[in-house]
């Protein structure tokens, strides 16, 4: 195991004394138990069922992402003022890489968890709508992607600010990413992180159904890969180069 590897086992083991792992396998659990027992009783067409499930998880990420910042950030603060990721100067950078990778690799884990445990309970149910696996694989990915600026964004202010600012930063993401779902969010979207994951996988749905306009996809595709990549790489440079630069003053909650 390398230094990274290690440097991550390491990471997991101080989580473990947190809600940060237990809040990744909960709320998917949690979902999915609602969501099946919520659909047993409606009379929503298949389609309609699984976009709406998913709309609610790309709504609610914003929040989620949110409260593990904040966490993550108080973790930290708790630890020493900060003194454990600022107190240093040559890793401080690699510290924060280790810190995020692990937040990912939970949320990637909880979102596999959150689209494949659904996708067992739908299909393995009533539902006469039977999708391949990798469906609900690429939606993970697509619920993924858009996280890491998310991530960056949250740690800043878990970092730099209080705790209430960050979570009352992803609830307003996730009100901004239920807005943008609508006609509201067409040409403004792309523009806004928090809205990325929810219309990637709606696009998606339009395509698999074949009920969108495929030059306007095409369009947004073209459009969307390259904003986004560029604001993602902007956001975690700029995260990066703070992290670089901060001393570490704490602000208290």
């Amino acid at each position: 195991m390398g230094k990274l590897g290690r440097a991550m086992a390491s990471e997991f083991l101080k989580m473990r004394r947190t809600w940060i792992l237990w809040i990744h396998l909960v709320m998917p659990v949690t979902g999915i138990t609602i969501f099946l027992l919520y659909y047993h009783y409606t009379r929503w067409n298949d389609w309609g069922k699984i976009s709406g499930y998913l709309e609610v998880l790309a709504v609610v990420c914003p929040t989620l992402v949110g409260i593990i910042c904040a966490l993550a950030a108080d973790q930290e603060k708790e630890a020493g003022h900060l003194q454990n990721l600022f107190g240093v100067t040559k890793s401080r950078c690699f510290i924060m890489a280790e810190k995020l990778a692990v937040l990912l690799i939970c949320n990637l884990a909880a979102l596999f968890l959150a689209t494949a445990g659904f996708g067992i309970g739908f299909g393995g149910g009533e539902s006469n709508l039977k999708l391949p696996a990798n469906f609900y694989l690429i939606m993970a990915m697509l619920l993924w992607l858009p996280q890491f600026f998310a991530y960056c964004f949250h740690l800043y202010l878990g970092l730099r600010f209080s705790k209430g600012i960050t979570i009352g930063a992803g609830i307003v993401g996730s009100l901004l990413a239920a807005l943008f779902l609508t006609g509201m969010g067409d040409e403004i979207w792309i523009f806004f992180p928090c809205a990325w994951a929810g219309r990637f996988t709606m696009y998606y749905i339009s395509y698999i159904r074949g009920n969108i306009n495929i030059s306007f996809l095409t369009d947004q595709a073209k459009v969307g890969i390259i904003l986004v990549g560029l604001l993602t790489l902007a956001g975690g440079v700029l995260f990066f180069v703070w992290v670089h630069v901060y001393e570490g003053s704490r602000i208290e909650d």
